[in-house]
C-alpha cells in the first residue's frame, strides 16, 4: 500500500474511520519512520477502544489510566509512551488507529 492512496486531511489523519485496517496503521507510521511494534499495537488498540466508546479520542491522563486498568502498571506513565511514539503518544495512535486528530493537541 502506498501512503498517496490514503485519504488523509493536512494533518495526515485517515478521512474516513471506516476505511482503516491494521495496514493502513502501519503504512502511517512507516510514512513518519516508525516501525510498529506489539508494544505500539497495544497502545493503538487501546486508543481504539476507547473511541469506539466515547467518540472522542482520550486525552493524555485517560489514556495512561486506561493502560494501568486494561495493561500494566508498569507501562501506564507518559515516558514509556513518548519512548514509542516520540512526536506526541495521543497525536500519533490517534493517527494510526485511524482516527481523527484529537481535539486537543496543537
Amino acid at each position: 500500500m502506498e501512503i498517496n492512496s490514503i485519504e488523509c486531511d493536512d494533518n495526515g489523519h485517515l478521512l474516513d474511520f471506516d476505511k482503516w485496517s491494521i495496514e493502513i496503521g502501519e503504512c502511517l507510521a512507516q510514512f513518519d519512520g516508525i516501525t510498529l511494534t506489539t508494544q505500539h499495537w497495544q497502545i493503538i488498540n487501546l486508543v481504539r477502544e476507547i473511541y469506539l466508546e466515547t467518540e472522542t479520542t482520550p486525552p493524555m491522563r485517560l489514556l495512561i489510566k486506561a493502560i494501568k486498568n486494561s495493561l500494566s502498571n508498569n507501562i501506564a506513565n507518559s515516558r514509556y509512551l513518548y519512548q514509542l511514539f516520540p512526536e506526541g503518544p495521543v497525536r500519533l495512535a490517534s493517527k494510526y488507529a485511524g482516527l481523527p486528530k484529537p481535539k486537543h493537541c496543537l
